[in-house]
């Protein structure tokens, strides 16, 4: 315990006064004369212990009044925490987190508007010449510098949810870089405030370092209900569609709640109608399936969205998506010799189809970009400036198909697999084979076989005669379809770019195989063309930088990209960048509000681009106060200062911490409780 006017501690020398006082009694006796006073013996002795117990007690309660009175004046006190005791310049950084899971609602109602309380509380409590800097997660400029107070309860009031979700790494290194760049005055004080419900995606994979000088506080707040339902994702069950044809869409549901929910309803809207209704059943902890059968009439740019009921946390509530039915599919075929029967007859005979078959001569580079599939029949030559346009063709998400030669120049395929990771080509191996493996789970063979299973019983596949040999490159994430019993690839998938290229083992030719003949080389085919043609597009998530394609559109003029969204006033020109034939485009971090937003081109639009809310803060699970501190500790930070977010008297907590504990207010209390004491004593106490 200190002092903080430790000199009238001198006055505890009057306590001699009382003392004198009852030591000589200066009251003068009246002398009584009695006849006989034999018979007060007895009583004289019995008064005058009583007597002697009352002075003592009265000068007790003097000298204990005295003494606290003394000790008011000297104003004691318990030092403040150490290294947090009140300096005459202070800089002071308040997180507040505006992220969706604060708009759960806690003790004293919506965290967020609690959270506004406790940080103007902590303003309040320091002096009007200290500096202050707001940090939300939406990382404004304005908010990368440090203000007066005024102007930070200014900036304070504006706070409003936001869909962006920053982690706490990001946080502290923006306090960090605040501090280091504003100027610093002599024994001045840094001090941080992270005022969170502190969920624990806060946190992934991710460690902490700050500046040690800078004294961390962190004010933890507790929503009333943990549990939350959430679309996490939804996919078609078919990667294409094809206009009037039923599809499915797989929405997956998540339950964070210690309950299970029953019967929740789940609603498809395409274009603005109602597509599908159904409902899902998610057990506590855990994630459902379900799936909604629609059919669509239209081609073009479908804007779809898929939604369910829950509160209190509803943003993540619907789930944005977007998908292209297309009028009709373009497929190339360059054939190295003789046009294939197979393919004409497969793709000619079809009015969905564009199909167009040219010689190796006769390639129009410019086409490419247009087609769904580029099938390379017994090319012999890969020319390079071949090369060049079917790695950019996939690269911007195209696909080709190559069927080997009867007599492959292997030197020439070779130089072109080795530039791509494709598997090599060695043969043909002359040997009765036969396919005996599907990879079912593989898109190409989905919903291939009826009743909803993965093979047919007792499936006839296809006989081999003779094949090359497939070699896989390790690191280049080949997918094998099919495979021989020999175990050699029979048909492989490999990923390049946003595209990918599919090798088959076998010309088609029947005295290599009898696939081209066989019942599962049509749907084969045709889902290589249609894989892509118009799956769900590629989600981006609000609030944060990313690209999305413009496909091959190409301006001209002074034409700009634009990507809006009617529902919402949203109308931003996209910075364009071109590369491998495909134009990607980008409006930093301008999108907050969850929807479909449509690219246009003088005015036409191009694509459509889902953007979602990011679904880490979907679970709302929030760690502990002594993870937090763990969390520091174990990156070598001084284990933060724990606040109570729910008690409204957050301000005399800090003073608490700066100043320490002030006993005077005591003192008196007990000064006078004697004083009280003493005077009760004098007028109940007889002698």
């Amino acid at each position: 315990m200190n002092f903080l006017y430790p000199q009238f501690l001198f006055a505890l020398f009057a306590l001699a006064i009382p003392v004198i006082v009852h030591l000589f009694n200066f009251r003068r006796f009246k002398r009584v004369l009695f006849t006989n006073v034999r018979f007060l013996q007895e009583i004289k002795q019995d008064t005058k212990h009583r007597s002697k117990l009352k002075h003592l007690l009265v000068l007790a309660c003097r000298l204990l009044a005295l003494t606290f009175l003394v000790l008011a004046f000297a104003q004691p006190y318990l030092p403040a925490t150490k290294g947090l005791a009140r300096s005459a310049h202070n800089k002071v950084s308040i997180w507040v987190d505006n992220s969706f899971s604060m708009n759960a609602r806690g003790k004293f109602g919506p965290l967020l508007d609690v959270a506004r309380e406790r940080a103007r509380d902590i303003a309040q409590s320091y002096g009007p010449s200290d500096k202050f800097q707001l940090i939300t997660n939406d990382f404004e400029g304005r908010h990368q510098r440090f203000v007066t107070r005024d102007e930070f309860l200014q900036w304070l009031d504006e706070v409003r949810p936001s869909s962006a979700v920053r982690t706490l790494p990001e946080i502290i290194r923006r306090q960090q870089e605040a501090f280091d760049a504003s100027p610093s005055a002599d024994n001045e004080k840094k001090e941080a405030f992270l005022l969170s419900d502190f969920q624990r995606s806060l946190v992934i994979d991710a460690s902490l370092s700050s500046d040690s000088s800078i004294h961390y506080f962190t004010v933890p707040f507790t929503a009333q209900q943990t549990a939350n339902l959430f679309i996490d994702t939804c996919f078609l069950q078919n990667p294409y569609v094809q206009p009037g044809s039923t599809q499915e869409l797989v929405v997956r549901v998540k339950n964070t709640g210690d309950e299970t929910a029953e019967n929740v309803p789940l609603k498809l809207n395409v274009n603005g109608g109602q597509k599908a209704l159904s409902t899902v059943t998610v057990n506590a902890g855990s994630v459902a399936e379900t799936r909604l059968p629609f059919t669509t009439g239209t081609t073009g740019f479908q804007q779809a969205a898929v939604s369910l009921t829950d509160y209190p946390v509803t943003f993540d509530d619907t789930f944005f998506f977007a998908f292209n039915v297309r009028p009709d599919v373009k497929v190339l075929c360059i054939n190295g010799g003789d046009r294939s029967p197979y393919l004409d007859a497969l793709y000619g005979n079809d009015p969905y189809f564009v199909y167009r078959a040219v010689s190796e001569g006769q390639i129009d580079y410019n086409a490419f970009s247009n087609q769904q599939l580029i099938v390379l029949n017994q090319v012999n030559g890969f020319a390079t400036g071949l090369q060049q346009e079917l790695l950019r063709y996939m690269q911007g998400g195209g696909r080709i198909l190559i069927i080997p030669s009867t007599s492959m120049n292997a030197s020439a395929y070779q130089q072109f697999a080795n530039s791509i990771s494709l598997p090599s080509l060695t043969g043909p191996a002359v040997g009765a084979d036969k396919v005996s493996r599907l990879e079912t789970g593989h898109p190409l063979l989905t919903g291939v076989f009826e009743g909803g299973k993965t093979q047919a019983d007792n499936l006839d596949l296809p006989l081999i005669q003779k094949s090359y040999q497939q070699t896989l490159v390790a690191s280049a994430g080949t997918q094998t379809v099919l495979k021989a019993e020999s175990g050699n690839p029979f048909l492989t998938l490999t990923p390049v770019g946003s595209g990918g290229c599919f090798v088959l083992s076998v010309p088609l030719d029947p005295a290599f195989s009898g696939f081209q003949q066989h019942a599962l080389f049509v749907p084969v085919f045709l889902k290589a063309v249609f894989l892509g043609a118009s799956e769900i597009g590629v989600g981006q998530i609000t609030g944060i930088f990313s690209e999305f394609s413009a496909g091959d559109t190409v301006l001209s003029g002074d034409q700009v990209f634009h990507l809006e969204n009617s529902a919402c006033g949203f109308d931003a020109i996209a910075d364009a960048r071109n590369g491998n034939g495909n134009t990607m485009l980008s409006v930093q971090d301008q999108v907050k509000i969850a929807g479909n937003y449509t690219i246009t081109a003088g005015k036409q639009p191009v694509n459509v681009v889902a953007f979602n809310y990011d679904r880490k803060e979907s679970n709302l699970s929030c760690m502990s106060a002594e993870e937090l501190e763990k969390l520091f500790t174990t990156s070598a930070l001084e284990a933060p200062v724990l606040l109570d977010g729910d008690n409204a008297a957050i301000a005399h907590s800090l003073a608490r911490l700066r100043d320490g504990v002030s006993l005077w207010k005591y003192c008196i209390l007990l000064a006078l409780i004697f004083l009280a004491a003493e005077v009760l004593l004098i007028r109940f106490f007889k002698n």
